[in-house]
């Protein structure tokens, strides 16, 4: 069912600017009707966000570092806390990961060439830790610097309906295979039942053992 941008920011408790930003960068789908856009509903996340987003610096700091940095320790220690016995961690970590870099929604004849393109670092869906099928479906994270040569290599077009291939465009690649907070907080901006559940017990086992 598709709604106007008026229905969909009120549904995510947000402004039409801030709905406008999210189809920008591929966060939900719309299609542009002459001079209005009419949002895909399905794309739009179960519940709105429960946070602020943290800085790209503060949410890499949380999603990937092992130990507590050197600059505010406590407060890194205070999210994986809140992280541990928060009700609905995925949907926090989701809030809080949700500047860690821009999340582009693409069409491709071949997703599966996507995932072994070495500029791609594989992620969400694709993870094999996932443990959810997804073979009709690439996720991965690339560079900002190397999102147009990934594009043209695997004639990549913006997707209008289902996407075939999700990027989270990056300054600088994670770790492969990515961090588990990382694999968690990909999973969770799927917003399925299942997603949701893996990522809850991906974030239970890292904070766990941190």
């Amino acid at each position: 069912m598709e709604v106007s941008v008026r229905e969909a920011a009120d549904a995510l408790g947000v402004s039409d600017r801030r709905v406008r930003q999210l189809v920008a960068s591929g966060r939900i789908r719309a299609r542009r009707v002459g001079s209005q856009w009419l949002v895909d509903g399905a794309s739009l996340p179960i519940a709105p966000r429960r946070s602020r987003p943290l800085s790209p610096t503060e949410a890499w700091l949380l999603l990937a570092a092992d130990q507590a940095p050197g600059a505010r320790p406590g407060r890194w220690r205070d999210r994986r806390d809140r992280l541990r016995t928060d009700p609905s961690p995925e949907t926090l970590l989701a809030s809080w990961a949700a500047a860690r870099g821009d999340r582009l929604l693409f069409a491709s004849r071949e997703p599966g060439g996507v995932l072994d393109d070495p500029a791609v670092v594989r992620s969400g869906l694709s993870d094999p830790r996932a443990g959810i099928s997804a073979a009709d479906l690439a996720e991965g994270y690339v560079r900002r610097d190397d999102l147009d040569a990934v594009r043209r290599r695997h004639l990549l077009r913006p997707a209008t309906g289902r996407p075939d291939v999700v990027l989270h465009v990056v300054a600088v690649l994670p770790a492969d295979p990515v961090p588990p907070l990382v694999l968690a907080a990909d999973l969770a901006e799927h917003d399925g039942p299942r997603e949701l559940a893996r990522a809850s017990e991906l974030i239970a086992q890292a904070v766990r053992a941190a």
